[in-house]
């Protein structure tokens, strides 16, 4: 399970926590249609997330629509 008292997760970390495939995280990223909170910071081209960023973020429902901003 992810650490939640690490400093950062990494993309992996997100996608355990959440249950899904690192590619699902990926894709969640490339699509910009707020599935996924902005990074926290990127190191190098790794984005992170503070622990806190992602168990607070309040993900779309299954179905829902994240086009309409």
């Amino acid at each position: 399970m992810a650490d939640p008292d690490a400093d950062y997760w990494t993309i992996a970390d997100v996608a355990e926590y959440w249950g899904v495939s690192a590619q699902t995280i990926r894709t969640y990223r490339s699509r910009g249609r707020g599935e996924l909170p902005d990074p926290d910071k990127v190191f190098g081209r790794s984005p992170v997330w503070k622990p806190a960023t992602i168990v607070d973020f309040k993900r779309p429902g299954q179905g829902a629509r994240t086009d309409l901003s």
